[in-house]
């Protein structure tokens, strides 16, 4: 891009030089036999002053970037000698003009920039390429951080959670939910059942158990007797107690267990014992090797889903990607809000940097060569600069043909 400038700039200056050496030599030829015609002292007079505007415009166009003719004519070589001033204007132009809050907030709104993003964010193949960005950057990290440190921290917040968490009260109130109304009654009839179904598979453990307790020399018929009498006196009690909600056995059950919840809930014998079991809990070795497996475990998926382009951790922040995109495109008073939070960020960037922005731009002008400065403005807009000086050949020479008109008319009339 640069050398293609370069070029055109070379090429435009040829054809304004060549067009001054055109006007010039017409001028010496036509001033030799202007005594011959009055025709030529017109063309005399047009190449003449084309050839002066060509000259004025060439001085004028060259003073900008250097000396003409390497003199240190007074106010030429504009841009090198003035390089630091005109860094300062610049910068300051830029930040009047350019980085105005006015500006900038009036660029975003014409931007609608809440409905860009979002139809922008809608679309699959950006949702899925910020998505992989996201699971390859938390993937990167894994590599950033230390695992003792990840692991130890883990430890503590595990440790700290379950140490400040108070489980006895939780599952008293969900017993309590549990066991509320009619259901009370339906879990100690579940039990009862539980209990006569456990009566009668151990039929045969009670009768042996029965034969060993007592002495060797009883008979096999009394064991038997012992035995169908601890059956069933207990079937009688536990058949007694299912069906009597108020039997005295029942309502000890169920003043147990509203007490068991109540304890639960409010006992600090519980709320100790529950700290003693929670403490042996996180002093036992297996808890640190769970805090240690689980970031062993979590590394190890968020490094093989990085891999995969169509991971379920990449499938599912496209999700929320595109549902965020969606939700911002069906919700006009979300994209409004966004619009504004783009607005105020905007501003608050231009008001808080907006001058260091301008003194950068004039400090790495001043860093630059005056010299190569000059070259680089030059090049960007040299080759329109040379119009000037083509413009001013033609349009000097167009002013000298009328002046000499007019001369020549004035003198007709007197």
């Amino acid at each position: 891009m640069i050398n293609d400038k370069k070029t055109e700039l070379a090429r435009m200056k040829r054809l304004a030089g060549a067009l001054l050496l055109l006007v010039s030599t017409v001028y010496l030829v036509s001033s030799m036999f202007e005594q011959y015609s009055p025709w030529v002292g017109f063309v005399s007079a047009t190449a003449e002053a084309a050839m002066i505007g060509a000259i004025a415009d060439w001085f004028a166009v060259t003073a900008l970037f250097r000396h003409p003719l390497g003199i240190r004519i007074p106010h030429t070589a504009i841009i090198p000698s003035r390089k630091d001033a005109i860094a300062d204007q610049f910068g300051t132009f830029v930040q009047s003009n350019f980085l105005s809050e006015q500006v900038i907030s009036d660029r975003i709104h014409d931007m609608q920039l809440g409905h860009t993003i979002a139809t922008w964010l809608t679309k699959p193949d950006n949702a899925h390429s910020i998505a992989e960005q996201i699971t390859i950057g938390i993937a990167g990290m894994t590599h950033l951080v230390n695992d003792k440190d990840i692991q130890r921290v883990i430890e503590q917040r595990v440790a700290k959670g379950i140490s400040e968490t108070s489980f006895s009260p939780i599952i008293g109130e969900l017993l309590c939910f549990v066991t509320s109304g009619k259901r009370q009654q339906d879990i100690i009839d579940g039990a009862i059942d539980i209990a006569s179904r456990l009566l009668e598979d151990s039929d045969t453990d009670i009768r042996n158990q029965v034969s060993q307790e007592t002495p060797w020399w009883f008979p096999n018929t009394l064991d038997r007797s012992i035995y169908r009498k601890i059956i069933r006196s207990v079937s009688r009690s536990l058949y007694s107690i299912q069906v009597d909600v108020r039997h005295p056995a029942r309502v000890r059950l169920i003043d147990m267990l509203n007490q068991f919840m109540h304890d639960l809930k409010y006992s600090e014998d519980f709320a100790k014992k529950e700290a003693a079991i929670k403490q042996d809990l996180l002093s036992h070795p297996s808890a640190s090797q769970f805090t240690q497996s689980l970031w062993d475990d979590i590394k190890q998926s968020l490094l093989k889903q990085k891999d995969q382009s169509d991971s379920e951790l990449t499938r599912a922040i496209e999700d929320v990607v595109a549902n965020f995109g969606h939700a911002i495109l069906e919700d006009p008073v979300l994209a409004e809000k966004i619009d504004s939070w783009g607005d105020n960020a905007a501003r608050y960037l231009i008001r808080s940097y907006g001058e260091e922005i301008s003194d950068l731009i004039a400090r790495t002008i001043k860093n630059w060569d005056p010299v190569a400065t000059s070259e680089r403005i030059e090049i960007q807009i040299g080759r329109d600069l040379q119009f000037i000086r083509i413009n001013g050949t033609l349009v000097g020479g167009l002013i000298g043909l009328l002046i000499h008109s007019v001369h020549h008319l004035l003198a007709m009339l007197n």
